[in-house]
């Protein structure tokens, strides 16, 4: 993740341009803050006259402020010669040396919440008696197998809320063991506070409510609702409404989940090839009547047919399938169960020989070496990588690529050609 971290991203500078205006103005009208980036920034009426806001719910706010403050203190602690001209980042080009570094400290929270996401993962699949070496590959297989190797590195909100599912998956997992109301309460708040991030992350109460039993639904309920509560509130201040203008439209489609999986503009299964061995593997804890395989086909399921039911579900102007983020810990348990049986180590060596063909993908796309259609940022389809099968790259050229991918390559070694 140091690296190949790549800034904000486009969608994470509605939330930063939000917290400078806050800082600065004191106010959340970012018209004077975009540095010219509109992505997730949306036009309301709210305050008496034309404003620009971001369209996403408060979560990201809160989760930012402290990184945000780090780094513009780190800004007055430094030296003032060091970074004097400001620094390169993309989309917003050219920035004041304290707009890096707060950004900076942000991207570093999100490869800091990516690893504890892992970390709960692992520790919940161990609580279910799955080996320590299958469940350290299988951990390991969530991040290199999935979209996490791009959306770990930008500022945007699905590390943080990836992280929040591990976390409610270990919570799931010890309260199904214990019967406990205050874990099926602090279940419902880890979903509460993940929908106050993206608000798709509802689609994580329907495992939950399949882990935990009847009994226990009023409590899991009081740890959701008051925060779902906040969202009409911060509506209809921000917004002047009671619902959000969010980009796109929502529309019931049988077309979903298989858009989301299948389809040759980024389908899951296409750009990250070993997600397809873990939906295998959730089939095998079926058969062999595993409760939490059932649980964790209903988790990957409830994430992909609610994305595939929106518009954007392709995510034209991003890397991969993104939107699966929050099912991939329900994937992990798929992982470890493909992972375990006869033949072992052809498992063990298909899922890695997968996982290094997304990562390959991912490669190709971060250091330019596969040329994306005319007006979007990133390949589309497996045949906007075909090109590199006909003309394979050189040294000299994957040398390039890497500068192109990675800023401390680039600090030590200068730039591409």
């Amino acid at each position: 993740m140091l690296l190949f971290d790549r800034g904000l991203g486009g969608d994470g500078w509605a939330g930063f341009a939000t917290l400078e205006s806050l800082a600065d103005d004191g106010d959340v009208w970012v018209e004077d803050d975009s540095r010219g980036v509109m992505n997730g920034l949306v036009g309301t009426m709210s305050g008496g006259s034309d404003h620009l806001v971001m369209q996403y719910p408060p979560g990201v706010l809160a989760l930012d402020t402290l990184p945000f403050l780090a780094g513009r203190l780190a800004d007055r602690l430094l030296p003032e010669s060091w970074m004097a001209n400001g620094f390169e980042l993309p989309p917003a080009g050219r920035v004041p040396r304290g707009v890096f570094l707060s950004a900076a400290m942000i991207v570093l929270a999100r490869n800091a919440v990516t690893l504890l996401g892992l970390l709960w993962i692992f520790r919940a699949l161990r609580r279910m008696e799955i080996p320590e070496g299958i469940a350290a590959l299988a951990t390991a297989l969530v991040f290199f197998g999935g979209p996490l190797i791009f959306y770990s590195l930008v500022g945007m909100t699905h590390a943080p809320v990836f992280a929040l599912a591990g976390l409610l998956l270990l919570l799931l997992v010890h309260q199904k063991e214990t019967g406990s109301s205050r874990l099926a309460l602090a279940a419902g708040a880890v979903i509460g506070v993940a929908v106050l991030l993206r608000y798709g992350s509802i689609a994580l109460a329907a495992p939950a409510l399949l882990a935990v039993s009847r009994k226990r639904w009023p409590a899991f309920a009081a740890g959701l609702l008051p925060f779902l509560a906040i969202l009409p509130l911060w509506w209809r201040w921000l917004f002047g409404a009671w619902s959000p203008p969010y980009g796109g439209t929502w529309a019931v489609t049988a077309a979903s989940p298989w858009n989301v999986l299948f389809s040759p503009v980024h389908g899951l299964f296409l750009f990250h090839p070993a997600l397809l061995l873990a939906a295998a593997g959730l089939a095998v804890a079926i058969a062999r009547r595993s409760p939490w395989g059932t649980i964790g086909a209903v988790w990957f399921l409830a994430v992909a047919v609610l994305y595939g039911w929106w518009s954007e579900w392709n995510n034209a102007g991003g890397y991969g399938q993104r939107f699966l983020a929050d099912a991939l810990p329900a994937l992990g348990i798929g992982f470890a169960a493909f992972l375990q049986g006869r033949w072992t180590g052809f498992r063990k060596t298909a899922a890695v020989a997968a996982a290094l063909l997304g990562w390959l993908l991912f490669f190709a796309a971060v250091g330019g070496l596969a040329a994306p259609p005319p007006g979007l940022p990133w390949p589309q389809r497996l045949g906007d990588y075909a090109p590199l099968l006909h003309h394979p790259p050189g040294p000299a050229e994957l040398a390039d690529a890497l500068r192109r991918a990675s800023l401390p390559v680039r600090a030590i070694a200068g730039p591409a050609r």
